[in-house]
């Protein structure tokens, strides 16, 4: 495996630790406390979804296949993510927490399978005029898990926690 995919396994890998942990840290019922619209319960439901989501929309790109859920993209994902939150619906952290690592098990497992090229190659998806590659697609759950976890941690902060 080279270096640069070693490299982004370790960063998504990185930056799911420290969600989970931020999770995990957090005191008492503050998991169900509403932030905005989402409590940190509901943020790990969407992610345990994104993990399961990326699976499938990298197989739709290696087949050339524009990933199912940028259908819902100008929803800002809402019925996707709406679609997480209702199926991973325990309100119990360490049940939720458990089912988080499993599906980046998953996730994991299936991005190894992947040959280096695979991870950069254009298969020729295209979606409003940029190109879409296993590559960015991970890139962009990474960025979402360390997104998610900055918003609880600013949360947190503002509670004076």
């Amino acid at each position: 495996m080279e270096k640069a995919v070693v490299a982004r396994l370790n960063a998504l890998h990185e930056a799911f630790a420290r969600f989970r942990a931020c999770a995990d840290g957090l005191p008492g019922g503050r998991f169900l406390e509403r932030m905005n619209d989402w409590s940190p319960r509901d943020v790990t439901a969407h992610l345990i979804g994104w993990n399961r989501h990326t699976i499938e929309g990298c197989r739709e790109i290696l087949r050339s296949d524009c990933p199912f859920y940028l259908a819902d993209e100008s929803n800002d994902f809402s019925a996707v993510n709406r679609e997480s939150v209702e199926r991973y619906a325990s309100s119990d952290r360490n049940e939720l927490l458990a089912e988080l690592d499993a599906s980046f098990d998953e996730l994991k497992a299936f991005l190894l399978t992947l040959s280096d090229p695979q991870w950069e190659k254009d298969f020729g998806v295209r979606y409003k005029g940029h190109v879409i590659t296993v590559e960015n697609n991970v890139e962009g759950l990474r960025m979402d898990y360390d997104r998610h976890r900055e918003r609880i941690a600013t949360w947190e902060e503002k509670a004076g926690r």
